[in-house]
């Protein structure tokens, strides 16, 4: 029997060990909701205090640092001769392309996206097709995907 109340104190003991942190964190960290009592017709009344920012000439805490400074420019975008279609990805309602250059670089596009002088048009199961202009001319391309899918091909 002497055994049983050990370790019922110590249980009891790591219970209140473990209590005592949670609710200092909990006293703590609470003070973002104020118990505001308006005694209106004997009603208490949860509110959320106001905080209002004071900038006195700094800077937006809110803005990004490196704003503009990651424009996306003509070099950037993909050339559609400079690649070859490796694959094709479903998820959700849309239908994803891999791409891959000469250098081993990947590229995931969508219909819709930009690319060097033009846009992509569609993705399909086995092709893309992108529309380019160029000296105001409009062609469209067509990436073929090549090779065996694992479909039983």
């Amino acid at each position: 029997m002497k055994t049983r109340r050990k370790s019922l104190k110590s249980v009891w003991m790591s219970v209140i060990g473990l209590a005592a942190p949670v609710l200092f964190l909990a006293i703590t960290l609470m003070p973002s909701i104020a118990l505001a009592e308006e005694r209106q017709g004997g009603k208490k009344n949860l509110r959320e205090k106001k905080y209002y920012y004071q900038a006195f000439n700094r800077r937006d805490p809110f803005t990004s640092l490196i704003a503009g400074e990651f424009e996306e420019s003509e070099f950037d975008l993909v050339d559609i001769y400079g690649v070859k279609l490796v694959g094709v990805l479903s998820g959700g309602m849309d239908k994803y392309a891999m791409l891959e250059d000469k250098n081993g670089f990947g590229y995931i596009i969508k219909a819709g996206d930009p690319i060097r002088n033009g846009s992509i048009i569609s993705v399909g199961d086995r092709a893309l097709v992108a529309r380019l202009t160029m000296f105001g001319q409009t062609t469209s391309v067509t990436l073929r995907l090549e090779g065996k899918t694992g479909k039983g091909e």
